[in-house]
């Protein structure tokens, strides 16, 4: 159990918890002593402030493809993949800072509509989303969609984590297990929101901070109809729940999660808007770099010191 757990998002199988972990800290760091806090820096990155990785990224092995012609998904898991990569798409048409990229993604977009007929199965569905994907400029200058095969990897991994309901459980356990009554912050990217969202509904003490970044909590069709508990609300043992978005950043479903929820939803701030470097907005080490994102740790990290004192 530490301080400060982390929980990464869709990515390469063979990166290794110790990597991500070690990638993580040092982003931190360097945005924390970019902002005058080189001790709290020091001590979060020699390990005086604990950290951990829920790591689960591995429970994917079984629906890996091996190539852009292996499709190794079971036909609703396929069906739930084609559905979001059709939301990024539409993701792009909508809130893409660069109107040439909402232009392509919406001519994408009319194309695939124009291929679809009743003949057309599950599986040549997700191949026609993927090659629309592809061939979209701000998907294909990614990490997430530099390949075909990378793309219906990353798809793949969102699909089987609505879908396997073993990877589902095992997946918010890793996130579980990692918090504890010293725990003050949880730091989560990509798919990684949705999975530490559904893990702290299941908390039974006080948690005084999220920080969600990269999210696709919003995804019309499917995280919003699929996430849980439904209809979806914030998690009632955080106290403070802080979301950073970069509008080209195409994962993001959403620039305002309250749109999203229903019901209480004070803890939720609204949300921090920032500009990634480069042309892939989606990395997490580049979320980590700015301020928005890392200076609520160090406030949280404050109050628990302040608490400690108090209580002493």
């Amino acid at each position: 159990m530490a301080e400060v757990v982390l929980v990464h998002g869709i990515g390469p199988l063979g990166q290794t918890v110790d990597e991500l972990h070690g990638e993580w800290t040092a982003a931190i760091g360097e945005t924390l002593r970019a902002a005058g806090e080189a001790d709290l820096a020091d001590r979060l990155t020699t390990g005086r402030v604990s950290s951990a990785m829920a790591y689960y990224r591995d429970l994917f092995t079984p629906y890996t493809p091996r190539d852009e012609w292996d499709q190794p998904l079971p036909e609703t898991m396929a069906a739930t993949a084609q559905r979001v990569g059709q939301d990024l798409l539409e993701n792009v048409e909508e809130h893409a800072a660069d109107p040439d990229d909402r232009a392509e993604a919406a001519r994408e977009l009319t194309a695939f509509r124009e291929d679809l007929g009743p003949e057309q199965g599950v599986p040549e569905l997700l191949r026609l989303t993927v090659g629309s994907l592809a061939r979209c400029g701000i998907v294909a200058r990614s990490v997430f969609g530099a390949l075909k095969t990378t793309l219906l990897r990353n798809l793949a991994q969102v699909a089987a984590y609505l879908e396997d309901e073993d990877i589902r459980e095992r997946a918010q356990q890793a996130v579980l297990a990692e918090i504890g009554p010293e725990t003050r912050a949880v730091y989560a990217h990509s798919l990684g929101t949705v999975v530490a969202y559904e893990a702290l509904h299941r908390l039974d003490a006080p948690l005084p901070l999220l920080v969600t970044f990269g999210s696709p909590l919003g995804l019309r069709t499917i995280v919003r109809e699929r996430v849980r508990p439904q209809p979806p609300f914030a998690p009632p043992r955080v106290a403070r729940w802080v979301n950073v978005a970069d509008r080209d950043d195409y994962i993001v479903a959403s620039m305002n999660l309250r749109k999203v929820l229903t019901g209480p939803c004070e803890a939720l701030e609204e949300t921090r808007k920032v500009s990634n470097p480069g042309l892939d907005a989606h990395p997490a080490v580049k979320y980590l770099g700015h301020g928005e994102t890392v200076l609520p740790l160090a406030e949280a990290l404050r109050d628990g010191v302040s608490e400690a004192a108090a209580v002493s």
